[in-house]
């Protein structure tokens, strides 16, 4: 079955199966007449389907006649760093994220440098969808420029947002996991800045990626040995664009990438004390700290989008999700690995308060997480299915159905990136979670084989 996944984090697919040329071609028309023609931002992952839909990509913006700026290979925060800092009307960010080779995507953003919200997506679908694009006349297209010094000017924002002092004067030894990814050059010249030694793996942008994107545990086991052999603060790893960050501790122990946020969370409120925005499926430590703090904690739909529309609303000082994705606003108006990982050194310098120490004293709860193949159609079914197994708790209906008790948690819902339907638990016993977890488990594939499914 072909997959297709559109919605406030862009529109993304397998290669060659969903995601193809033509359809590229498409959207990014949609997207230049989108933005009337104007000023649009485009950069790409390391892949090599980025390669192919980059040049998809340029034409069809050519094609509508917009000024279209090609940062080449970047992260998606420095696409939305690019938007805001150029003036744009827009940018685009071709990447399949955290995603495995196979697939990939294209981020579209506003001239706030943030991903399209609801309502946003919906225009541009329906441009796509009617296919009435903006068509130049031929003394109307416009060439492509470059923006050469882009990155500098990025780290340099960076560095504004931190007390950059303090961090150089420890001279922090930092193992950073690039996954072959976009992150390479800006994370070396941030690095370099912030007066680190930066102990590098992964680190050409070839887009051959030594192992699957996403900052979890079980890809960080090869940073995690680089940890127990070399003396280093700290490991970190980044996604393929640079907006999601993993941890490992000196003594080579990979955190949860639950983790990340409530660290990054406790830094900002220590700098100045305002709300904080995150997810359905996010753990309570996030609550939490927020709480101690005496901090308002609003929880949105899961998706970035919907996080940081909220957060921007709310002018709050942190947002971010439990994949390891923050944004420290209002320098970021995207998640960002580099931004983030700049906090916690920040914090450990100015508080000497080593990476080990800080995620020892996390407030701590227990999390299982998992996840069923779910072609689209049986979604509705399989969720209603569950709300009667649990009609004695109200549930929140906002992004498929969570269930909250006193000590426990269960968020399930369709995956916004992949045709798969993810459950997700917490609880403040290890044999609670267990329990909640396995049978949630075991009644949801019931459902989904009775439906047809795997």
């Amino acid at each position: 079955m072909r997959q297709l996944k559109i919605g406030t984090s862009g529109v993304r697919g397998v290669v060659g199966d969903a995601m193809t040329p033509e359809l590229v071609v498409d959207f990014a028309a949609a997207f230049g007449t989108y933005c009337g023609g104007e000023t649009v931002v485009i950069g790409r992952d390391t892949r090599p389907s980025s390669t192919l839909f980059h040049s998809a990509v340029l034409a069809a913006l050519i094609s509508t006649g917009a000024d279209t700026i090609d940062l080449g290979i970047c992260t998606t925060p420095m696409v939305s760093h690019a938007v805001r800092r150029l003036g744009a009307a827009g940018g685009i960010s071709i990447t399949g994220s955290h995603n495995d080779g196979r697939w990939n995507a294209l981020k579209f953003l506003g001239p706030d440098g943030g991903l399209l919200n609801s309502a946003n997506t919906e225009e541009l679908l329906d441009i796509y969808h009617a296919s009435a694009f903006l068509l130049a006349p031929w003394h109307g297209l416009r060439g492509v420029r470059s923006a050469p010094t882009m990155i500098d000017d990025y780290v340099d924002t960076l560095c504004d947002a931190l007390d950059i002092g303090a961090i150089r004067g420890r001279k922090f030894r930092v193992a950073l996991d690039f996954c072959n990814g976009a992150a390479t050059d800006a994370g070396r010249a941030f690095l370099e800045r912030a007066g680190c030694t930066l102990i590098g793996l992964n680190d050409d942008a070839s887009g051959q990626f030594a192992h699957p994107p996403a900052p979890s545990p079980a890809n960080m086991r090869q940073l995690a040995a680089l940890m127990r052999s070399v003396d280093a603060d700290l490991g970190a790893a980044l996604n393929i664009d640079g907006d999601r960050l993993g941890l490992v501790l000196g003594s080579g122990q990979a955190l949860s990438e639950e983790a990340t946020l409530p660290l990054a969370v406790r830094a900002a409120l220590i700098r100045k004390v305002g709300s904080v925005v995150i997810n359905q499926s996010t753990s309570r430590m996030t609550e939490a700290l927020a709480a101690e703090c005496g901090c308002p904690c609003y929880r949105t739909s899961v998706g970035e989008g919907h996080v940081m529309e909220r957060a921007l609303n709310e002018a709050a000082v942190i947002a971010g999700e439990g994949n390891g994705g923050v944004a420290l606003l209002p320098t970021a108006h995207t998640f960002d690995a580099l931004l983030t990982l700049g906090l916690l050194l920040e914090h450990s310098a100015l508080h000497d308060v080593p990476l080990e120490i800080s995620a020892s004293s996390l407030p701590e709860y227990h999390m299982r997480k998992g996840e069923l193949r779910c072609p689209p159609e049986q979604v509705y079914r399989l969720l209603e299915g569950i709300r009667e197994r649990f009609a004695d708790t109200r549930p929140d209906l906002s992004d498929g159905i969570r269930f909250d008790w006193p000590d426990a948690w269960l968020h399930i819902r369709a995956s916004n990136t992949e045709p798969l339907l993810r459950v997700i638990v917490e609880a403040e016993t290890e044999g609670r979670a267990e329990e909640l977890f396995s049978s949630t488990m075991a009644l949801t594939r019931r459902a989904a084989w009775a439906y047809g499914g795997r």
